[in-house]
C-alpha cells in the first residue's frame, strides 16, 4: 500500500480494514457467520481465506452491499486495484441509501486508484467521499 493513500483520507484508514458495519436486519444467519469468520482471517493476514468466505456469503446474498464492501478492502489490502475498485463500485450502486457505507466505498475506490497511479480517478473519488461526508 502506498503511504500516500493515507494521507488522502487521514480520518478514513478505515478503508484499510475489513470491517463490520451492522449488518441488515435480513442478514441471514450463515451470511453473518460468514462475515465474522472472513473478518478473522483477514485480520490474521488470510487474505485468500477471507475472500472466499465473502464470495461464499455473496452467492447467498448477493444483493448485501456490505459483503461487496468487504470484499473491496480484501483485494485492496492485496493490491488488486482493478478489482477493488470494481466491487466498491458494486457495493456503492446497492449501497443507495447508506452514505457512511458510500464514503467508505469511495475511500476505497480512491485508494485503489492510487495504487493505479490514475490521479484523475483518484480525485474524482476522493471528491465524491469529501462531498458525502459533508453533506447533511
Amino acid at each position: 500500500m502506498k503511504t500516500s493513500s493515507f494521507l488522502l483520507f487521514p480520518f478514513l484508514t478505515l478503508a484499510l480494514t475489513l470491517s463490520l458495519p451492522v449488518l441488515a436486519a435480513d442478514a441471514s444467519a450463515a451470511v453473518s457467520a460468514l462475515l465474522v469468520e472472513a473478518k478473522t482471517h483477514f485480520s490474521q493476514g488470510k487474505n485468500e481465506q477471507a475472500a472466499a468466505l465473502l464470495e461464499r456469503a455473496l452467492r447467498i446474498q448477493p444483493g448485501n452491499p456490505i459483503l461487496w464492501h468487504n470484499l473491496a478492502g480484501v483485494r485492496l489490502q492485496q493490491e488488486e486495484w482493478a478489482k477493488a475498485a470494481s466491487l466498491a463500485a458494486k457495493a456503492n450502486s446497492l449501497a443507495v441509501n447508506d452514505r457512511w457505507l458510500r464514503i467508505r466505498n469511495w475511500t476505497v475506490i480512491a485508494l485503489a486508484c492510487d495504487g493505479m497511479g490514475n490521479a484523475g480517478c483518484m480525485r474524482e473519488a476522493r471528491s465524491r467521499a469529501q462531498t458525502l461526508a459533508a453533506a447533511e
